[in-house]
């Protein structure tokens, strides 16, 4: 064991000494595309030392290089784009010229000539220039022209990352979207810490810092070209599992050239409703954003310069208002709520009919480039947002009241400097060196003063004097996760490439290092958080569940707001060697390493009461679930070596790119969300107390502690400062604190991925691909609590295999305890899995006809299962929101992310019409399986996490099941119609004697259609002058987007359908397990024992469904005017 532990530590210092050699430089992404080839003569002869010159016409920036002796060259460091004019020039040989050639971002393109002796006839033509990219992995690539002409009417990345088949709501190849990386010329612009919204309709969360204030992290008019890989063999991409995006921007020419646009939507060129009838609009929506750019020379071939500014604001309405068609709660049932706090407690709840919120944001981009000789370029840019917005979100199954919402504000500051350097025909070097400082802080509508506890209202229904058992909530109050939020997130990076070109190899070195330093300012439920069963307990105060986190030294806001609660660095050390290798002219092959170091240099100090406290381990009894024993836990995670082997090939089995073969296998390593970090460093039960006290069932709480039955007991909304509340506690609940803690080996997500491609391409022009990928999980998270006592029963009839925790009466104690040390409430752990797999299958077509039209259509089947998603902010949810028959010990199931089939199109028509007039027809079409989700109970009486999140086991006959009559129907009509339910649903009637699956059932197939209507009017004079030059001219462009326009031909077309994420998309059968059990005869108990062992149910008549994006399900026009110079 020594051995192998010096081994790592000197594998670690020899790594640590190569980053250091190179500068402490850091994962580094692609900015720059290539041209290679090779160059013969007419007598297939191998020429050396011929010249070869790539022009980039806009810019004029010239880089060359001279060809080896096999005849190969290589010119690197070129800008995506173009056109570029390659030159070939050699003594007693034409010289050759090929015009444009246009690159593609992090493509070889690559250009073959034969020159002819010069005394060979001037009409003989000789040259052939062969231009192909040498692709190898599964990706797609978003070029200026598409991004300037597709619909779009977000104008964001994600409107044409979505091109990409395999993507769907920002998930790439079936993973989670905290799993993807994005960078902005090469620098990472990641959401690192990762706090992202709970609910959100079809159109996902972004992944992009200022994503929660629903702003764009650039401007798309800043944007030169978008890529979008999920499986790039090139070691030089790192730190994903999901997808890699890269988008690098703009550029100043020798040319002076701008734009000033506006693009605006409202009500009146918005669908009045999904329906018909249901839902309006409203007169207070729209969506309006507008901007320039500009960019030029400062010093002509030397000096560019390029700005961007652009301002959004928008303002939409929140639909399911009480009363509103679709809603959980009646306009009667919303104000006695409102009547009762007002009067009761004196808090104004705030508005809950008609509601709008807003998002605004600001964005200046500024880029400087220099080319400081034929050898270096240097290119300097900064990117600045400010963005704040409203954030209050109703569905068909939760309501919230006007208090809940609160402003999401994000400042971003981003400064990139990357110089580029072809030393020598075999030499080159990319450094890019960035800094980020993101500043997140959210703050309630009416300030402070105005802070209340969270309030949760479970089993809604329309009427308060009747019991529902259902997925309906009400929340009001101050949001629980607003009320404490202050974040920052300050990243400095360096990423190096040296690349030695050889022959036919072309070697890259290089490395890439992140420097994070994260202040986590956040308290979850710092005001707060208090739950009731229902509206008729809520109006009588009879809370069912009481939680909260507090500050132990001082729990003010001011000093919580200003003080984060978690202040830690989190470093990522990236070392890789790659070979290029061209075997002849037909085969290429890309074989590396990378090594990837995750490091927190000073860990969340470990709590001695559970770590060395042997009666931890001596009460945790291994049953359905095993952990790392309390007393080995060290904080040894991270820090390990995590290497990461790739190959990559590309066959052009004929030579002349008709036929190629592409693909490779490797292993990619990602990153998880800082945010779960946090909790480990002030959920540490050193600083902060965090209460649960849980299954109250009867009144309120008395002065000691205990439920009070109905009478008087204290009110704690009465209390609305959170000192006071905890202050009322009873002394056992107030020393009790949450812990999280991270397994000792804990690793950052990794897999192996592998695909195979075969491309074709026809003499008319005509594009197929095929496409295999596959995805294995080699280590993935997996979240467990481990206090809870690992004791468990089981029902002899019904859902036989959920095991039910109620406790174990350890030897010497008079009572049966639920927790493993009764000092702390919850101790959730991170730890690792390797279960876990993906796959999809992907066939394409595209055809272009020359300055007419591009066309292109792909199918794409997937599946993805893994046993946690990992979507929820906190170690608590991702735990206890896990659907699965233990949740400590989760079963392989589908995942959230799960793709199965869809369908992307996209179509690009345009006509000259005239000298002056360019008309354009453009569309993007989407079809795809609907979202995922499970079938859950109403409740939870197993004791192992939260209701609507266990697993329903669907019988053969509901006669298998022992009903309880209800006040609104009898034992048999429950019986009657759950077996109804059940036959009517395509899903669980094929579950009959199983359980529900997790993410088996799915909405219906999302489908979209959208259309561009531009027209394109050249202003003044084109004619050429006398030197024959034809004057650039202005231009003016009026366009017309409608998204989801088959929701305009026919209402009930184009809905978007999905689950609310209130409990990590599940809907409820609206089965309820009761609280008495029954035996063999039917015969009813009021406590579990031997005989009586079996479960009994009660059924809402009224189970959940899946919602509908009340706005994404509209058509919805945008106008856009540009007029450019």
């Amino acid at each position: 064991m020594r051995t192998l532990t010096s081994s790592r530590t000197a594998l670690r210092l020899a790594i640590l000494f190569f980053l250091l050699l190179l500068g402490r430089l850091a994962s580094a992404q692609v900015t720059t595309s290539s041209i290679s080839g090779k160059v013969i003569s007419d007598k297939n002869e191998d020429l050396i030392g011929v010249t070869v010159v790539a022009t980039n016409v806009p810019t004029g920036t010239k880089r060359g290089t001279a060809t080896e002796a096999d005849g190969r060259f290589t010119i690197p460091n070129l800008a995506p784009g173009g056109p570029y004019t390659v030159t070939v020039t050699y003594v007693g040989y034409k010289e050759e010229t090929i015009n444009n050639v246009f690159l593609t971002l992090g493509n070889t393109t690559r250009l073959n000539f034969v020159l002819a002796a010069e005394a060979q006839a001037l009409n003989e033509v000789v040259v052939v220039g062969n231009t192909q990219a040498t692709k190898t992995g599964a990706g797609t690539n978003v070029g200026r022209e598409a991004l300037q002409q597709l619909p779009t009417i977000s104008r964001s990345i994600q409107d044409f990352t979505r091109l990409d088949p395999r993507n769907s709501n920002n998930s790439f190849a079936g993973s989670s979207f905290r799993y993807n990386n994005i960078t902005l010329d090469g620098a990472i612009n990641n959401d690192a810490i990762g706090f992202s919204p709970s609910l959100g309709g079809v159109s996902g969360t972004s992944g992009l810092p200022g994503g929660s204030a629903r702003a764009n992290p650039i401007s798309l008019d800043a944007i030169q070209e978008i890529q979008a890989q999920v499986a790039p063999y090139d070691v030089k991409l790192g730190n994903f599992t999901g997808g890699s995006i890269n988008a690098v921007t703009r550029s100043g020419t020798n040319d002076f050239h701008g734009s000033v646009y506006f693009y605006g939507r409202n009500q009146s060129i918005t669908g009045k409703s999904v329906d018909g009838s249901d839902a309006k609009i409203g007169t207070a929506y729209h969506d309006h954003q507008e901007g320039f750019r500009i960019g030029g020379p400062i010093v002509k071939d030397k000096l560019f310069f390029f700005i961007n500014g652009e301002t959004a604001r928008r303002t939409e309405p929140q639909f399911y208002g009480a009363g509103q068609p679709g809603s959980p709660v009646t306009t009667d049932l919303a104000q006695q709520i409102t009547t009762k706090l007002q009067t009761t407690y004196g808090y104004n709840v705030g508005p809950y009919g008609d509601y709008n919120i807003y998002a605004n944001s600001d964005k200046l981009f500024g880029r400087l480039d220099f080319n400081l000789n034929d050898k270096t370029s240097i290119a300097l840019r900064h990117n600045y947002i400010s963005a704040v917005a409203s954030n209050l979100e109703r569905s068909g199954s939760l309501f919230k009241f006007g208090s809940q919402d609160f402003n999401q504000n994000n400042v971003q500051n981003s400064t990139v400097l990357e110089v580029k350097s072809n030393f020598s025909n075999s030499l080159a070097n990319n450094l890019i060196l960035g800094y980020t400082n993101i500043h997140d802080f959210r703050t309630l509508l009416n300030g402070q003063a105005d802070v209340f506890p969270a309030v949760q209202i479970n089993n809604v229904g329309t009427d308060p004097t009747k019991n529902y058992l259902g997925s309906n909530q009400i929340l009001l109050g101050s949001d629980r996760e607003a009320s404490i939020f202050n974040q920052r997130q300050k990243t400095f990076e360096v990423t190096d490439n040296v690349t030695f070109y050889k022959g036919a190899h072309a070697l890259t070195l290089g490395t890439h290092n992140e420097f994070y330093k994260i202040d986590y300012g956040f308290i979850n439920s710092w005001n707060g958080r208090i739950e009731y069963n229902n509206v008729a307990q809520f109006l009588n105060d009879q809370p069912s569940r009481i939680r909260g986190t507090y500050n132990k030294t001082d729990n003010s806001y001011n000093y919580n707001f200003n003080n984060p609660s978690a202040s830690f660095n989190i470093n990522f050390y990236s070392a890789y060697l790659q070979d290029e290798w061209s075997i002849g002219d037909r085969l290429k092959i890309t074989p590396g390493i990378r090594f990837d170091i995750a490091s927190l240099p000073t860990k969340p100090a470990l709590n001695s009461a559970l770590v060395n406290n042997p009666a931890n381990d001596a009460r945790t009894l291994n049953q359905t679930y095993s952990h790392t024993a309390w007393q080995e836990l060290n904080n040894g995670y991270l820090g390990q070596v995590q290497f990461s082997p790739r190959l990559g090939f590309n066959y052009d089995v004929k030579g002349d790119g008709s036929f190629v073969v592409r693909g490779g296998s490797g292993i990619f390593t990602g990153r998880v969300p800082f945010a779960w970090f946090g909790y480990a460093y002030y959920n540490n039960g050193v600083n902060f107390n965090s209460v649960d006290l849980n299954n109250i069932q009867n009144g309120t709480i008395g002065a000691t502690g205990q439920p009070a039955g109905t009478g008087a007991g204290t009110k704690y909304l009465l209390n609305q400062d959170p000192n006071k509340i905890y202050a009322q506690l009873p002394a056992s609940s107030q020393s009790t604190t949450e812990v999280n803690l991270i397994d000792n080996n804990f690793k950052m997500p990794q897999v192996w991925r592998s695909s195979l491609a075969f491309d074709f391409k026809l003499p008319t022009g005509t594009r197929f691909s095929i496409e295999g990928l596959y995805t294995k999980t080699i280590q993935d998270v997996k979240f467990e609590n481990i206090n809870l006592v690992d004791n468990a029963t089981y029902f002899a009839q019904g859902p036989t295999l959920s095991p039910r925790y109620t406790g174990y009466t350890f030897p010497g104690a008079t009572s049966a305890a639920t927790k493993v040390n009764t000092g702390f409430s919850n101790a959730f752990f991170l730890t690792n899995t390797q279960q876990g797999y993906r796959y999809q299958l992907t066939g394409s077509v595209g055809q272009t006809v020359a300055n007419l039209l591009d066309v292109t259509a792909a199918y794409t089947y997937g599946q993805s299962k893994d046993i946690s998603n990992g979507i929820r902010n906190s170690p608590q949810s991702n735990w206890e929101l896990n659907p699965a028959l233990n949740v400590n010990d989760p079963a392989l199931a589908y995942s959230n992310f799960d793709l199965r089939h869809r369908v992307v199109a996209s179509l690009n028509l345009h006509h000259s019409l005239g000298q002056h007039f360019t008309g354009y027809f453009t569309s993007v079409l989407t079809y795809q399986s609907g979202s995922p989700y499970t079938w859950v109970y109403s409740n939870n009486p197993f004791g192992n996490g939260q209701a609507n999140v266990e697993l329903a086991f669907i019988p053969n006959s509901a006669n298998d099941l022992v009903f309880v009559s209800t006040a609104t129907a009898t034992a048999d009509q429950q019986r009657q119609q759950f077996d109804a339910f059940v036959n009517n649903d395509s899903y669980l009637s094929t579950r009959r004697g199983q359980y529900a699956e997790r993410n088996a059932a799915r909405t219906p197939w999302n489908n979209q259609a959208d259309v561009r209507f531009m027209v394109e009017a050249k202003l003044g004079k084109l004619d050429a002058d006398a030197t024959g030059a034809v004057p650039t001219g202005h231009t003016l462009q009026i366009s017309f987007d409608i998204i989801n326009v088959g929701n305009l031909i026919n209402n009930s077309w184009g809905r978007q359908y999905f689950v609310p994420n209130t409990f990590n998309s599940t809907l409820n059968t609206g089965l309820a397990v009761g609280s008495q059990f029954a035996d063999a005869n039917g015969n009813l108990n009021s406590s579990y024992n031997s005989t009586f062992n079996r479960p009994t149910f009660t059924f809402n008549n009224n189970p959940a469904t899946y919602s509908i994006d009340q706005l994404a399900s509209r058509w919805q026009g945008q106008l856009g005017v540009r007029y450019l110079f």
